[in-house]
C-alpha cells in the first residue's frame, strides 16, 4: 500500500522536530523519495509512504504524529495501477 501524506508542522515542535530528524531517531524506511514542502506555506509537505498495511502505516507513523498539527493521507496507487484500475471500470 502507498500513501500521499499531506502534513502541517506544528510550529512549537519544529526544533524538536529537527534535531529528532538530523539525529536519525524517526523511522524513514517507509518514506519513498524525498519529502516536499509547499513554496507559498513550507509548513505544509508531502511524502509517499510504502506499507504492507493501514495497520503498519499508524505503526510506522506514530512516532511523527507529534510533530504535525494536521495530517492528511489518501492511498495512492502507481500510474501502471492506474491504468488497470481506469480498464477494469474504476
Amino acid at each position: 500500500m502507498k500513501f500521499l501524506v499531506k502534513v502541517r508542522v506544528n510550529r512549537m515542535m519544529l526544533m524538536e522536530f529537527g534535531s529528532k530528524l538530523q539525529g536519525g531517531e524517526l523511522d524513514r524506511s517507509c518514506i519513498r523519495g524525498e519529502a516536499y514542502c509547499v513554496k507559498g506555506d513550507p509548513t505544509v509537505g508531502y511524502s509517499i509512504w510504502e506499507v504492507e498495511s493501514r495497520e503498519q502505516f499508524e505503526e510506522k507513523f506514530s512516532p511523527w504524529r507529534r510533530y504535525y498539527s494536521d495530517v492528511e493521507m489518501i492511498e495512492v496507487v502507481s500510474p501502471t495501477e492506474a491504468v488497470a484500475l481506469i480498464l477494469a471500470g474504476h
